[in-house]
């Protein structure tokens, strides 16, 4: 299969969705957008993928396509003033694919064959088009209100995206500067003859609010974590990925990073998958020394592999000594590259005992976690 680029058209004004944007309105948790985007993401065809969105959106969307660790993307570009000039404009970011494919952004039930089927046409064809049979009778409406006939329903088909096209027609599709509707149309324009590839009835366009599920499932889950450490000579105060200055540090198996050991905890809670222990376990030389934020991106990994990312986390490290203040920052940094999401996400305080409970003996961390199904 060639390499295939898809662009993804997010810049509708979404009038008829009573102020919903729709590319933000959620289906099993996800936004429309990142379910569009995540069917590219996992579909074995496609190599790039270049999104078109608003000016006020564009931001969002990369910080999203973060978030779900998309690798594909491209770019993220503003629109244009219609569906062509964003095309354009999106194609402009495009290179050294054979293949184009365009998207309506709020089609988000795309399966991975329909993508299939429209690639390996475009390929075949030249220009490819996913269509669906009419199922209603159609009139055609006339100036004066009356019906001035109805044509045959068994020609009749509606039009899906993705639409697929070899890399110069589709150039000169952009370069002939005409509009149309959607893609096909252009080719069309230019006397080209487009194949109508199967399209799926599932394949739906998010237009009015009532595309969308009438009632949101609950996709969150929450992980509770809690760890401690005793201090002693000879170690590397480790907390959080930051080697702290100390006469101490902290005693373990690993190198006994309290903070990362809770939120692993924490992670692992959260889908009931049990807790380091089990899957590190202390009587394991592979694990002797382990850099805790190492084990942590195995663990984020674990719970993708659930079909979960981390949406928050919140911690609390209890430390009589030392003072953990300056190293907040670049520990909610650690943490948050290993999860694949923005340091924003994820709280670290740090507080004492008064005196009481382990009163210097050693440090202690606590964590919570929500997660949230990615599709």
């Amino acid at each position: 299969m060639e390499k295939t680029d898809v662009l993804i058209l997010a810049g509708g004004s979404s009038q008829r969705m009573n102020g919903i944007n729709k590319q933000f309105a959620l289906i099993d948790g996800v936004p429309v957008i990142m379910k569009s985007i995540l069917a590219f993401e996992k579909s074995p065809v496609i190599t790039g993928i270049i999104v078109a969105a608003r000016e006020c959106d564009t931001e969002k969307i990369k910080q999203l396509c973060e978030e779900y660790r998309i690798k594909k993307l491209k770019a993220v570009v503003e629109g244009g003033t219609s569906r062509s000039r964003s095309a354009a404009k999106a194609f402009a970011a495009s290179s050294d694919s054979g293949i184009i494919m365009v998207h309506d952004g709020a089609r988000p039930y795309v399966s991975g064959e329909l993508i299939q089927r429209v690639a390996a046409d475009a390929v075949e064809y030249g220009a490819a088009v996913p269509v669906i049979r009419v199922r209603d009778t159609i009139r055609i409406a006339g100036s004066d209100g009356y019906s001035a006939g109805t044509p045959d329903r068994g020609t009749l088909r509606a039009v899906q995206t993705p639409q697929g096209f070899r890399r110069g027609l589709y150039e000169q599709m952009i370069m002939s500067g005409k509009e149309a509707t959607d893609d096909a149309g252009l080719a069309e324009m230019l006397g080209v003859k487009v194949k109508l590839t199967a399209g799926e009835t599932a394949n739906i366009k998010i237009t009015t609010p009532e595309d969308l599920p009438e009632k949101e499932p609950q996709m969150l889950r929450i992980g509770h974590g809690y760890d401690v450490h005793l201090l002693a000579e000879n170690r590397d105060l480790i907390i959080g990925g930051v080697k702290i200055p100390y006469e101490l540090g902290l005693l373990g198996h690993s190198d006994a990073d309290v903070l990362v050991h809770a939120v692993m905890d924490a992670m692992l809670g959260s889908l009931a998958l049990g807790d380091i222990g089990k899957h590190f376990p202390d009587n394991d030389e592979r694990y002797k020394g382990a850099d805790s934020i190492e084990l942590l991106k195995r663990v984020n990994e674990m719970i993708a592999e659930k079909g979960y990312r981390v949406s928050n986390l919140d911690c609390t490290i209890n430390a009589e000594r030392p003072k953990l203040a300056p190293y907040i920052t670049q520990m909610r940094e650690n943490i948050a590259a290993a999860c694949g999401i923005s340091s924003d996400l994820v709280s670290v305080k740090a507080t004492t005992e008064e005196g009481i409970g382990l009163a210097g003996r050693g440090i202690g961390a606590v964590c919570v976690c929500l997660v949230t199904r990615c599709a």
